[in-house]
């Protein structure tokens, strides 16, 4: 494979869906996709999912998480039930934005887990056509449920900056054309120190540390599920 495949699952206008997992045997090569999340619920299914570098068993029911860019592949051993819900940041309020940069990609559920039925209810109102308030309600509850079953790290009681989860949306997204954090900083409309205080106070780190980090590990994905060369990888970063 000489580039990683870029695939979007939803229209350019869409900004949620909402559908039953194809209940189907068959390896997928590793893609992404550029520019929405994609929170898999799995009811039932075997086999593997590999995320970026690492390789995940399927037990279900279990949650997978996925943020733009992030490249994945699935090699089932047993037929997959469940649902895909693909959304954009476009739609979140500054709760779920915070959430969504703090769930972990993979989330073990009980078996009578009340996020379940949530999503099963979810998927049918989808279908039903129900009003975007209902549906954004819904989506916006299943992260609500999915941090409080992940036990995800939120700054409950702390000052909540969206900045820097868009400083690292972006960085996402042009972490291979951008490499000046004053570019980063212009694009936020902030002076390069404020951009520089806000990732450390949020982080622990530098607007430089966290441009860096995604830089590495594009490296190791690519290392990993392309045939391109160390040169080749370094150019192309």
């Amino acid at each position: 494979m000489k580039a990683i495949p870029v695939k979007s699952k939803i229209y350019s206008h869409q900004l949620l869906k909402i559908s039953p997992f194809k209940e189907v045997i068959k390896p997928t090569v590793p893609h992404k996709h550029a520019d929405y999340f994609e929170l898999i619920v799995l009811e039932h299914g075997a086999g593997y999912h590999t995320i970026d570098d690492q390789s995940y068993d399927v037990l279900p029911p279990s949650i997978y998480f996925l943020k733009p860019g992030q490249v994945h592949c699935w090699d089932f051993t047993r037929i997959p039930k469940g649902y895909v819900i693909l959304f954009r940041e476009e739609l979140l309020n500054r709760k779920s934005l915070e959430i969504v940069y703090n769930l972990p990609v993979l989330m073990q559920l009980k078996e009578n887990a009340m996020l379940l039925e949530l999503v099963r209810c979810f998927c049918q109102d989808y279908q039903s056509s129900a009003s975007p308030a209902i549906l954004e309600a819904y989506l916006q509850l299943i992260l609500l449920k999915a941090a409080e079953e992940s036990n995800a790290q939120l700054q409950d009681g702390k000052p909540f900056n969206p900045i820097y989860y868009q400083f690292k949306s972006l960085v996402n997204v042009h972490f291979q054309q951008i490499k000046k954090i004053q570019a980063y900083a212009e694009m936020l409309h902030l002076p390069g120190a404020q951009l520089n205080t806000i990732c450390k106070t949020a982080s622990g780190k530098t607007p430089s540390m966290i441009l860096n980090e995604r830089i590495v590990l594009e490296a190791k994905i690519l290392l990993s599920n392309t045939e391109l060369s160390i040169k080749e990888i370094a150019a192309s970063l």
